[in-house]
């Protein structure tokens, strides 16, 4: 069976490649020129050059494919245009190419920034929930997810779209915000910014690659459907950046910042400015978020599916930390 992976390049998308390839697939991937691939080309797999945006160098890139998985997309721009150019009109140019081949599956993988945040303390968001996103980043994935329904529902598409939560694990991204806060428990600057009790999901890399392999061998009944991939439960800020220090021998600070203090920094501090950057919003976008609760329910994936998150939160963290010590000291 012939898979199609984009953004095999990035974290989510090497640990897929390697699982697919352990599973005797007969993998390509659409990279970059400017990609680095020597990971990819120990894998053995087919490596087709080319470009979301570049409707030319995608010709012929699903011939033959059976299963699609589209990683590939914008995470941090310093423009919101950046998101809809990339994420929407990229997935669109993807999704004209497999009009009229012998698609099975289309695997999108989204966010949950496209739903947007817990509407009240306690209610976890599910697949029936409304989306009402608060970002940039979050709303070009609700537009996508939007798209690919569209061209289920008139091309009679089969497409599954996996929204996921932070995701972490070794080898986990220098640019996400799980190596941020690494990075900043370490050195003793961490702040928890509002009282740290809101909620998020996380999702351990083992865990989502597990789940996206059953999808992988589900058989699809309906020609859309959405799945929430998580861990077992999710975890207060705090806890998260807790259990974090003590993996590293360190404390976090009792210092919280108020998400006001923190709002009006991003406007003081050029220096902010820049570091937002690396985010999926602007800085003040991500204060927006941080407050705010991200947990989502896994019921639907665990009843259909049959999804059991196997790594838990502990050993999750256990083994991220011991990663992250022995890469970066």
């Amino acid at each position: 069976m012939k898979t199609l992976v984009t953004g095999a390049t990035g974290f989510i998308g090497t640990h897929l490649v390697k699982a697919l390839v352990e599973k005797g697939r007969d993998v390509r991937c659409l990279v970059r020129k400017t990609s680095n691939t020597t990971y990819l080309k120990k894998l053995g797999v087919e490596l087709v050059y080319g470009d979301l945006l570049d409707r030319d160098s995608l010709k012929g890139i699903v011939k033959g494919v059976n299963i699609v998985y589209h990683l590939a997309g914008e995470v941090y721009s310093p423009k919101s245009s950046g998101y809809y150019k990339v994420n929407v009109n990229g997935t669109k140019n993807l999704l004209e190419m497999c009009l009229g081949e012998k698609i099975e599956k289309f695997v999108y993988f989204s966010s949950i920034a496209a739903v947007g945040p817990n509407p009240k303390q306690g209610i976890l968001l599910n697949e029936k929930s409304p989306c009402k996103p608060i970002t940039p980043y979050g709303k070009s994935k609700y537009l996508v997810e939007k798209l690919i329904s569209m061209f289920s529902k008139k091309y009679t598409l089969p497409a599954t779209i996996i929204r996921l939560p932070t995701v972490y694990g070794p080898g986990v991204s220098t640019s996400s915000r799980v190596f941020t806060m690494l990075e900043l428990i370490k050195r003793g600057l961490f702040r928890i910014i509002g009282n740290g009790n809101n909620v998020i999901s996380l999702c351990y890399i083992d865990n989502l690659i597990n789940g996206i392999l059953l999808i992988d061998r589900k058989t699809q009944n309906t020609n859309y459907t959405i799945y929430f991939l998580a861990d077992q439960k999710p975890r207060t800020i705090r806890e998260i950046a807790e259990k974090i220090a003590m993996e590293l021998d360190t404390k976090v600070s009792r210092f919280y910042i108020p998400v006001w203090v923190a709002s009006i920094a991003t406007l003081v501090f050029p220096a902010f400015k820049k570091w937002g950057n690396k985010f999926p919003t602007s800085l003040r976008d991500m204060i927006r978020e941080i407050p705010n609760s991200w947990a989502c329910d896994i019921s639907k994936a665990r009843q259909e599916l049959k999804y059991d998150p196997m790594v838990d939160f502990d050993e999750g963290i256990r083994r991220t930390v011991i990663w992250y010590k022995e890469k970066y000291g």
